[in-house]
């Protein structure tokens, strides 16, 4: 699935990575190509877009432009493990490699209560 958006964007917020770590992507799918790694707390630029496809944001990180799953972003700065244990983050020694990856993991995992009693 391929969307187009505009060529020159505007800026319509600023919004922050929820999830642990995730991928920005170039198509509003979770098996589309990964433009780049976001890490919990990370500040997207939400633009503005021609098209609304349920459940996605087209966001910039850097010179990147992509789609992150709406459900990712919030309006505050979340408190997450990288922040509440910078020492133990810092000795996971997590190359890009291992981050996309783990980025990867989180796209397809779903979250939500269990209907099982």
């Amino acid at each position: 699935m391929t969307v187009l958006a505009f060529a020159k964007n505007k800026t319509a917020g600023r919004m922050y990575f929820q999830n642990f770590l995730g991928n920005i992507h170039k198509n509003p799918s979770k098996d589309s190509t990964s433009l780049t790694v976001v890490q919990c707390s990370h500040s997207v630029k939400l633009l503005a877009t021609s098209a609304k496809i349920e459940g996605w944001s087209y966001v910039q990180v850097g010179d990147d432009k992509g789609y992150v799953q709406t459900e990712f972003l919030g309006t505050k700065r979340p408190n997450c493990l990288q922040r509440r244990y910078p020492n133990f983050y810092k000795n996971l020694n997590l190359d890009i490699t291992e981050m996309y990856f783990w980025g990867r993991l989180y796209d397809q995992y779903t979250q939500g209560k269990s209907r099982i009693r």
